[in-house]
C-alpha cells in the first residue's frame, strides 16, 4: 500500500509543478538533425524485406503471363476444331453435288458414320436391299449427263453406259447413207421423217423388288461407228445376278427417226421390230425372237424372224418374208419384183394389189389347204395351187398352216 501511495503522490507533484521550456532549447531541437540509431541487424532485416517483396512481385508478374499465355491458347482451339468441321462440312458439299457419289453427314464425328445409299427412284424396294459390294459406276465419255438431252451432232465413234441402272440418250447424226443396228434385248422402232439427219434415242431402266444382293455395274453398253457415210449402232446388255428373292423388271427401247433414201438395216437377237413410213432402196429388219410390224414402206424389204408373227400393210416393193414359227399377214401388197413369203409353222394371208396377170402364183402348204379370195379365179385348190402367167414370180408357203391368196 505504501508504494501506491508513493507513485500516486509522485503524479501529484508533477501535475503540480509548472513547466518551464526556453526558447533557444526549442530552437536547437528544431535546427539539430534527426538522427535515429540503427542497429546493423535492423538494416540486415530492411533488405530482406525489401528483396522478398520485389522476387513476390517477379513471380506475380511471371505467373500473370503465364496465365494469361494459357487462355489464349484455350481461346484458339474451338477456332480449329470450328475450322476442322467447316472443312469436313464444305468436302460433304462438293461430295453431293457430283453424280454418282455418296452423300456424307455434314456433322463432325469421331466415328463418321455414311448414310445408307438407296436408289429409291429406280429401284423400287417393299423390303431392303442389300449391296455387299459398292456399286460400279462407270461415265460417259461423249455425254456430260447420262440422263440429259444431247441435240449436238456426234464424232466419228463413242459409247454410252448406264449408270445406276438407268440410260437414256437422244442424240443426232448426220451424213449417214445406211443404217446399221446390232443388238440384244431390246425393242426397235424406225420411222421415216423428213428430217436431213438421223435422230436415235434410247431409254433403258432396270427395276428390282425383294429382298436380294448383287453387284451394281454398268450393265448396258451403247456405241457407235460412223465410217464412210455408214453409221454402226451396237447395244449390249450384260445379264444379272441376283442372291435371294427378287421380280425385275427392265425395259429396253431404241428409236432412229431416218430421212428418205437411207437404207437400213435392223438385227436383233430379242425384241419387237416396228418400222414405217421408210422411202428408201433396202430395208433389212431381223430379229430371233420377237415380232416384226410394217407399214407404208417401198424398197427392197426383208422380213426375218425365228420365232414370232409378221404383219405387212401398204408395203410396195420386192418383198421377202420368213418366218419359223408364227402367222404371216399383209394388205395392200403391191409387189414390183419376184417376192416369198414363208412360215414353217403358221398361217400365210395376204392381200396383193397387183393385177392377176401380172402375177406368177406358187401357193402351197404341207398340212392344210389353200384358198383364193379372188372373183376372177374361179379354179378350186387344195394344198397346192399354181395359177398365172404374169411376169412376177409369187411364192406362198407353210409346212403346217393354212394359205390365203387375196
Amino acid at each position: 500500500m505504501k508504494s501506491e501511495e508513493k507513485l500516486n503522490h509522485l503524479f501529484e507533484t508533477l501535475r503540480t509543478e509548472k513547466t518551464s521550456t526556453s526558447v533557444s532549447d526549442v530552437t536547437s531541437w528544431i535546427e539539430a538533425p534527426a538522427q535515429v540509431p540503427v542497429s546493423k541487424s535492423t538494416s540486415k532485416i530492411i533488405l530482406q524485406k525489401n528483396f522478398f517483396i520485389m522476387s513476390s512481385i517477379a513471380t506475380i508478374i511471371v505467373t500473370g503471363i503465364l496465365f494469361m499465355s494459357g487462355n489464349k491458347e484455350q481461346n484458339v482451339a474451338p477456332k480449329q476444331k470450328k475450322d476442322k468441321q467447316t472443312e469436313i462440312e464444305d468436302t460433304s458439299t462438293v461430295i453431293a453435288s457430283q453424280p454418282n457419289h455418296l452423300t456424307f453427314n455434314n456433322r463432325s464425328n469421331d466415328n463418321l458414320l455414311i448414310q445408307p445409299l438407296i436408289d429409291l427412284g429406280l429401284v423400287t424396294l417393299p423390303f431392303a436391299e442389300i449391296n455387299p459390294a459398292p456399286a460400279l459406276v462407270q461415265l460417259d465419255p461423249i455425254l456430260p449427263s447420262q440422263n440429259s438431252r444431247k441435240t449436238s451432232l456426234q464424232p466419228n465413234a463413242g459409247s454410252w453406259f448406264s449408270s445406276n441402272d438407268s440410260l437414256r440418250v437422244d442424240t443426232l447424226f448426220n451424213g449417214v447413207k445406211s443404217l446399221v443396228f446390232k443388238g440384244d434385248k431390246s425393242d426397235i422402232l424406225v420411222s421415216g421423217s423428213n428430217r436431213t439427219d438421223i435422230s436415235m434415242k434410247y431409254n433403258y431402266q432396270l427395276k428390282a423388288k425383294g429382298v436380294f444382293s448383287r453387284k451394281k455395274e454398268g450393265n448396258c453398253e451403247l456405241n457407235y461407228v460412223l465410217k464412210d457415210s455408214v453409221l454402226t449402232i451396237h447395244l449390249q446388255r450384260k445379264d444379272q445376278n441376283f442372291n435371294g428373292i427378287s421380280v425385275l423388271s427392265e425395259s429396253s427401247k431404241i428409236e432412229f427417226y431416218v430421212p428418205d433414201n437411207v437404207d437400213v438395216k435392223m438385227v436383233s437377237d430379242l425384241g419387237d421390230i416396228d418400222a414405217n413410213g421408210l422411202k428408201n432402196k433396202n430395208t433389212i429388219l431381223h430379229t430371233a425372237l420377237g415380232d416384226i410390224t410394217t407399214e407404208n414402206i417401198s424398197g427392197n424389204i426383208d422380213l426375218n424372224t425365228d420365232l414370232g408373227d409378221i404383219s405387212m400393210n401398204e408395203l410396195a416393193g420386192k418383198i421377202n418374208s420368213f418366218t419359223s414359227l408364227g402367222d404371216i399377214h399383209g394388205g395392200h401388197i403391191l409387189i414390183s419384183d419376184n417376192s416369198k413369203f414363208n412360215t414353217s409353222l403358221g398361217d400365210i394371208d395376204v392381200q396383193l394389189s397387183n393385177a392377176l396377170s401380172e402375177l406368177n402364183l406358187d401357193l402351197s402348204t404341207s398340212l392344210g389347204k389353200v384358198k383364193v379370195d379372188r372373183p376372177e379365179i374361179k379354179k378350186k385348190a387344195g394344198s397346192q395351187l399354181n395359177i398365172g402367167n404374169g411376169k412376177l414370180k409369187v411364192i406362198m408357203e407353210t409346212s403346217l398352216g393354212k394359205v390365203i391368196f387375196r
